[in-house]
């Protein structure tokens, strides 16, 4: 399998886990360390710090998550990938709101050979919803 079907797969199991709500399963995709970096709240560094902010993702209602692996690279124990994500969600109206960016992401290998993100950075094609409803 080529490293950027092993990162798609290593999403894949993160949104899976994430569109079922499980903030369990999907804070462990992360390293202990581990850091997200997003327009969408503050940094989020450990993992207390990253399941916190699922949590605040995870009660916002997004629908419809999806994480595309456009590039990745990788070595022995160390792959980086850029992933294009997208998710919906419903807003008072009833309209639904699609937010969509790009994350660049470090990823390291496990001794068990799974692959765990280390460092996820998002970056916002569309202003974050708090700014465009401003």
């Amino acid at each position: 399998m080529s490293i950027l079907e092993q990162m798609q797969a290593m999403f894949d199991d993160w949104v899976a886990n994430y569109s079922r709500g499980d903030v369990e399963a999907s804070v462990v995709a992360y390293t202990e360390d581990g850091a997200i970096y997003s327009p969408y709240g503050p940094a989020a560094v450990g993992r207390a710090a990253i399941r916190e902010t699922h949590k605040e993702w995870l009660a916002a209602g997004e629908m419809n998550k999806k994480i595309e692996v456009l590039d990745a690279r990788g070595e022995g124990r160390l792959a980086y990938c850029l992933a294009a994500y997208s998710g919906d969600f419903e807003q008072d109206d009833g309209s639904i709101v699609t937010e969509s960016g790009i994350s660049l992401n470090i990823a390291l290998k496990q001794a068990d050979g799974s692959w765990k993100l280390y460092i996820s950075s998002l970056n916002s094609d569309t202003p974050p919803l708090a700014e465009a409803s401003a």
